[in-house]
């Protein structure tokens, strides 16, 4: 599939000059006048009159007063500012270079030619705005034609001096002129005053029309240009369709194996055919995914946490969006092999995102880890007619996941969703930010019994294997220590900052341990101490699964909802044994393998903050 935007479509440089001029002095200014639309393409004018810019026609200016108004690229007839100066208008003049040298022509043209009591022909549009100001240059008196009928208008026996406007075809203007050249009987001066850059579209476009299986024209139907160029593009290439935005585009136009020309007219804006382009991959992408991919289970693994709910939603919403079935998947890998599965539709997920743990319930399956096992899965797969898969949970929930899909070549994506953060590949894994909180929050309300009674708490929290909720929810909450098992921590170091420090300067203390610190768990370490230092007044806390609960955090749930849109939509590109994770902001996909088999590190940089302020 190849699609092309054609380089030479979009805007002149008189529109970008007047849109550029219409945002500069909306940035200092809420609102700014433009007497009739500033291009004719009504997504533009939109996205401009959000920004302030309102369009009014000739009467609503001749009754404004004191305020700006921006004269667009076509230019503005003398009336225009004369009548702006008397009711004291700031005018933005944005008037193209090229149609106001035009004026300037036309203006010195009538005045001549009155002296010969002869006439001044404009090739043009009647009733355009460019024309209406070069008009205005000969005080009404110019003569418009559109077409060879309307020189009947024109006195043969009077001098003519011929102009065009700029945005006309270099053929309609020299029939005009041929004919006028052979019935006049005096003289008849011709000036070819169209702009080359709007002219030279036609012979470019139709090249591009004819390079392309099928052309998307992109243009407003209030586009007289867009009209002439949309005309070539059929005469070059049967199969161009007209859109004026990504509502119009019709999937069965193109198919994927096709090459897609997309251009558009000169008051066509180039971020709306990117957005037709976009569309169009979107489209294509859907369509030949959903040729393979027509349903898709979701399941929870592992250990549950909050956000999970929002990661469901996600990608069932996200699923049928792309008018994709979804089944739940209740009971993780041992719901897979039972065929425990529930249909579910975008109200099956409603008022579920601020809840905790999982809806569709979560456990781990020793009989997935056995080839019969996953057998037993792949054939409830096939008998419900599953293509693919999307898990949520951790490290195990991977692995499982990576062995299914390499047997069976089944497409499955995961979302890292677990507590620990403990998942190479991602920032951030659904769940820690919440569970971080839920800590802070008990610590907090630890440490004020602390104060009160001088006491020495050591408060265990989640992390078998890895300290990211110890050493964030430590600093967070001023810890006097924190023991987590990438570091070599011993209880006789411990001992030795007791003594130092907190025996010296401090009446009461917290003491972070992550349960898989290798000094030993909460109650191991409070003991050793205890023996050592008698003094004190210890006390054991362990947070244990409350970590696990709870409403998710707005980070949590935002996080959930970017992964699940992007679990599908990598389905949808083909994409397989994967996680989806995110780092720096930005969504990545990692190989299951990856994420598997490297470990997550601490940043050194937090446990040296934790150290410094410490003391």
């Amino acid at each position: 599939m190849k699609i092309e935007i054609d380089p030479n479509a979009g805007f002149c440089f008189g529109v970008i000059n007047a849109i550029q001029k219409a945002e500069e002095t909306l940035k200092n200014q809420e609102e700014l006048y433009c007497i009739g639309d500033i291009v004719h393409n009504s997504a533009e004018v939109k996205r401009l009159k959000n920004l302030g810019l309102q369009t009014i026609n000739s009467n609503e200016f001749t009754n404004l007063s004191s305020k700006s108004v921006l004269f667009r690229a076509h230019g503005e007839p003398p009336v225009s500012y004369k009548k702006g100066k008397k009711n004291k208008i700031d005018i933005i003049d944005a008037t193209c270079p090229v149609v106001l040298n035009l004026q300037k022509k036309v203006k010195k043209a009538y005045r001549e030619i009155q002296k010969l009591n002869g006439q001044i022909v404009i090739y043009g549009k009647k009733g355009h705005a460019e024309v209406n100001g070069l008009v205005g240059q000969t005080e009404g008196n110019a003569i418009v034609v559109s077409t060879l009928k309307d020189l009947k208008s024109v006195n043969p026996e009077l001098p003519v001096v011929l102009f065009s406007q700029t945005t006309k075809t270099i053929e309609g203007f020299n029939k005009i002129a041929e004919r006028l050249k052979k019935t006049g009987k005096s003289s008849v001066e011709i000036h070819d005053t169209i702009c080359r850059k709007v002219s030279n579209r036609v012979p470019l476009i139709s090249k591009f029309a004819k390079k392309h299986d099928v052309v998307i024209f992109v243009s407003d139907k209030k586009s007289s240009n867009g009209k002439l160029l949309f005309d070539v593009c059929t005469k070059a290439n049967k199969r161009s369709h007209f859109v004026s935005g990504i509502e119009d585009l019709d999937t069965n136009w193109f198919t994927s194996d096709e090459s897609i020309g997309i251009s558009g007219a000169t008051s066509t804006p180039e971020w709306l055919m990117s957005e037709i382009k976009e569309k169009i991959k979107l489209e294509i992408k859907s369509n030949i995914s959903m040729s393979r991919i027509k349903k898709i289970g979701v399941l929870t693994s592992g250990g549950d946490a909050p956000g999970m709910n929002a990661a469901i939603r996600a990608v069932v919403r996200t699923a049928i969006y792309n008018n994709l079935e979804v089944a739940g998947v209740k009971q993780g890998y041992e719901g897979l092999i039972t065929g425990n599965f529930v249909a579910l539709q975008s109200h099956d997920v409603s008022n579920i995102i601020q809840r905790g743990g999982t809806i569709l319930c979560s456990a781990r399956s020793q009989e997935f880890r056995t080839e019969e096992g996953r057998k037993k899965a792949h054939e409830q797969m096939i008998a419900n007619n599953i293509d693919a898969l999307v898990v949520i949970g951790g490290d195990g929930t991977f692995s499982g996941a990576r062995i299914f899909s390499q047997e069976y070549e089944i497409p499955i994506v995961g979302i890292p969703g677990t507590i620990d953060n403990d998942l190479y590949g991602t920032d951030y894994t659904i769940g820690y930010d919440t569970a971080i909180n839920t800590v802070i929050e008990a610590v907090d309300k630890i440490r004020d019994t602390a104060s009160a009674h001088n006491r020495l708490f050591f408060i265990e929290v989640m992390g078998r294997d890895a300290g990211f909720i110890a050493l964030r929810s430590g600093i967070a909450t001023g810890a006097e220590a924190i023991l987590i098992p990438e570091k070599e921590t011993h209880a006789d170091e411990l001992q030795k900052y007791l003594e130092k420090e907190y025996k010296e300067h401090k009446t009461s203390g917290i003491v972070i341990v992550a349960e898989g610190d290798k000094s030993g768990g909460a109650y191991t370490i409070a003991k050793e101490i205890g023996k050592q230092h008698p003094e004190y007044d210890i006390r054991v806390s362990i947070l244990g699964h409350m970590q696990r609960g709870g409403s998710p955090s707005a980070f949590d749930r935002v996080t959930a909802s970017t992964l699940g849109v992007a679990a599908v939509d990598a389905l949808l590109d083909d994409q397989k044994s994967i996680m989806v994770g995110i780092v720096n902001g930005e969504v990545t996909h990692v190989p299951f393998n990856k994420t598997i088999k490297n470990k997550k590190k601490v940043k050194e940089s937090l446990v040296n903050i934790n150290d410094i302020l410490s003391i």
